[in-house]
């Protein structure tokens, strides 16, 4: 115990059956504090598609709480694409419309189930966005795309996702992921 006498005072945090726990030192007493239970920290996010309610993919979202109906502050191009019928926010801010969704409040496991989902990374880029509802501005998050086709781009613009001949990913043929790659390139 030499190694912490005159250590005035330490904390070092681990977790233990999903308490927080520390240790403190002072001078030569070293005691265990609990801290309670840690937050998980929670994120707003802006849905406008297939995660919506009533929609295939909000069965992602049952846990999470509602928090109403919103408009981008700025406009962006929201269209329908590909063989699946998806629902794209393209990331090209001031053209299209204020687009109308829903804000859901969701916990860590909540996003990344959703970062998952919208392939981020690859297929979505998740960024913060300024929603309204009335006079209420906030910031949330939004999945935009930010690699499109000029096919995408020319697609007619919606300001609210209503769309129902989205094939969820359980229901589409299965592709080979070298023919997915191959794909990627030919539309790119």
């Amino acid at each position: 115990m030499s190694e912490f006498s005159g250590c005035g005072f330490v904390v070092t945090g681990y977790s233990t059956g999903g308490a927080r726990e520390a240790v403190v030192c002072t001078g030569r007493d070293i005691g265990k504090v609990g801290m309670g239970k840690m937050k998980e920290k929670r994120h707003h996010v802006f849905v406008y598609g297939t995660l919506k309610r009533g929609f295939p993919n909000h069965h992602l979202l049952r846990e999470a709480n509602y928090e109403g109906t919103f408009r981008t502050d700025e406009k962006f191009p929201l269209v329908i694409g590909g063989e699946f019928f998806s629902p794209y926010l393209l990331h090209r801010p001031g053209e299209g419309s204020q687009v109308k969704g829903e804000v859901f409040r969701v916990d860590d496991k909540m996003l990344s189930r959703m970062d998952e989902l919208e392939r981020v990374g690859v297929n979505y880029t998740r960024k913060v966005v300024k929603v309204h509802n009335g006079d209420n501005v906030t910031e949330v998050y939004a999945y935009l795309k930010c690699n499109y086709t000029e096919e995408l781009l020319e697609a007619e613009h919606h300001d609210e996702y209503l769309d129902r001949r989205y094939v969820p990913r359980h229901l589409r043929p299965k592709v080979e992921v070298a023919n997915r790659m191959e794909l990627a390139a030919v539309r790119s």
